[in-house]
């Protein structure tokens, strides 16, 4: 197959990481043609791409090798998996609320798959949830974020709040989540609202109104809106953190909590 190498320079401008699909794409090639793995063999040899895994690759800048070329984390995370919606702390960082920097980034996808490590970042999948994908509703509350000229997908930040609460540990633990959600400058309740009856799960809407109730005068949250929360929360108490005993009531969402969280202790510090 006689490569345009000025075709595959177009390609590498608009495709700093790229998997193996968008090269058969770009040049019309079918799964069952080698065209798209030659392509790859001979500019791996010529030194102009490197790889980060099978069937993904980036491309290695002007004057610089495989091993000096620093490849952006955040669009590796987003070629890992088909469909990707990028998550919890990687989505408030992209979002421009995350407190800390962290070298973990989070990707929904349709299935697990192996935590993956690569120049010092660790890359791990999350299942998106089932109700989502039940529902074919995998995007709901997502947008793009543009970077490096590459358009992500990432969860909004009305999604983004329920899941982190939802997960913590996702993002950087209870905190970490809370400074970084305070950034916040406001949220739309009707879209948290939307999500929570798409999920159906009594904790979230728990945890959720605890939140906004600590913070009803930050995102202006009225009265009726925490009392519609509340009317969904489960009739007997539930751990926020469900492996770990003991911890303060918070009554009225019938939330076992950390003290810590409770008092937001950590802003004494």
């Amino acid at each position: 197959m006689v490569i345009d190498h000025k075709d595959i320079r177009v390609f590498f401008e608009s495709h700093p990481v790229f998997n193996i699909d968008e090269l058969r794409e770009f040049y019309l090639l079918p799964k069952s043609n080698r065209g798209a793995s030659d392509i790859i063999l001979y500019n791996k040899k010529m030194g102009r791409i490197g790889r980060i895994k099978d069937g993904l690759c980036y491309v290695i800048r002007p004057g610089q090798n495989a091993q000096s070329t620093s490849v952006d984390p955040y669009l590796v995370a987003s070629k890992l998996a088909p469909g990707v919606v990028l998550a919890y702390h990687t989505a408030l960082d992209l979002l421009g609320f995350g407190h800390s920097v962290f070298n973990t980034y989070y990707y929904f996808s349709d299935h697990f798959r192996p935590t993956f490590q690569f120049q010092g970042g660790h890359f791990r999948s999350v299942v998106t949830p089932w109700k989502l994908q039940k529902e074919s509703k995998t995007d709901f509350g997502t947008e793009n974020i543009e970077r490096l000229g590459i358009k992500l997908r990432v969860t909004g930040k009305e999604r983004t709040l329920v899941e982190a609460l939802e997960r913590p540990q996702y993002c950087g633990g209870f905190e970490e989540m809370y400074r970084s959600l305070e950034k916040l400058p406001y949220i739309q309740p009707d879209v948290i609202l939307q999500y929570l009856d798409l999920r159906e799960q009594k904790n979230l809407y728990a945890r959720v109104g605890f939140f906004l109730e600590q913070h009803r005068n930050d995102f202006q949250v009225e009265e009726s809106f925490l009392q519609r929360l509340a009317r969904n929360v489960s009739t007997q108490p539930v751990y926020w953190v469900p492996d770990r005993k003991g911890g303060v009531l918070a009554s009225r969402w019938n939330l076992i909590l950390p003290e810590a969280v409770m008092h937001r202790k950590w802003e004494e510090f």
